[in-house]
């Protein structure tokens, strides 16, 4: 009977330590999650710009956000950012205003939009792309301008990829993003660009949407390279 109570005992002790055990690695696991996240924002964040644009008359129209995809200063954002504008600037996170010299690339089904920016090249943060689908369930931020309110993090997870026919495929995504948001990019936890947010469904909850990261890489150069002829040519267009 002894025995058998001095068991009981031994395992009844070896169970709470082991349950001292598991909390403790869940606590330092969180820890290191929490610590690899705020690294991971301190690295995108400078690479990320505010997009401003200005009508003909100089009067600021509206503003968005992009990222910086190459040494130069081209600069990534959604296409409709810049819809109607003549003259537009960059707003870098050490508050600091470059202008865009011109467009390089578009993708207009997918809304994507390549800039030239006038900076110095030690002013630059390049943000990698990658060049495949993100698996569904992995873990994404979105740093961006939500109604201008400028470096803004916001995290989730990718919720699906769906294919749309005609298109291709896009990201869905549970990180919140906000009418400012477009042009953000979409970055997973080994720091690479797998998306560019683009648009919500704001009907239901989270239903937020980026287009690939894979698209970035294959824009059409454009043969109207300032802003204002850019414009121009739309408007002729619909006349």
């Amino acid at each position: 009977m002894r025995m058998i109570r001095e068991e009981k005992t031994t395992t009844r002790w070896l169970g709470g330590k082991l349950m001292m055990v598991l909390a403790c690695i869940a606590v330092v696991s969180s820890s290191l999650a929490q610590e690899n996240l705020t690294a991971l924002i301190k690295k995108v964040s400078p690479s990320v710009v505010l997009v401003i644009t200005y009508d003909e008359e100089g009067e600021e129209l509206s503003g968005g956000s992009g990222f910086f995809i190459s040494e130069a200063g081209d600069v990534i954002t959604n296409r409709h950012v810049i819809q109607g504008a003549y003259h537009a600037e960059v707003k870098t996170a050490d508050e600091k205003v470059y202008d865009v010299k011109k467009i390089l690339a578009e993708d207009k089904e997918g809304d994507l939009i390549r800039l030239s920016v006038d900076i110095p090249r030690d002013a630059v943060h390049v943000l990698g792309i990658s060049d495949s689908l993100p698996e569904v369930g992995e873990r994404v931020i979105v740093v961006g301008n939500p109604l201008g309110l400028e470096q803004t993090v916001s995290d989730g997870i990718v919720s699906a990829v769906r294919e749309i026919p005609a298109f291709g495929n896009i990201i869905q995504i549970t990180a919140p993003i906000s009418s400012g948001s477009s042009g953000s990019p979409v970055v997973n936890m080994k720091g690479e660009v797998i998306g560019v947010a683009s648009f919500q469904m704001v009907e239901g909850q989270n239903l937020n949407f980026a287009i690939p990261g894979e698209r970035v890489t294959k824009l059409t150069p454009i043969k109207k390279p300032t802003l204002s002829e850019w414009t121009q040519e739309k408007i002729e267009k619909t006349l």
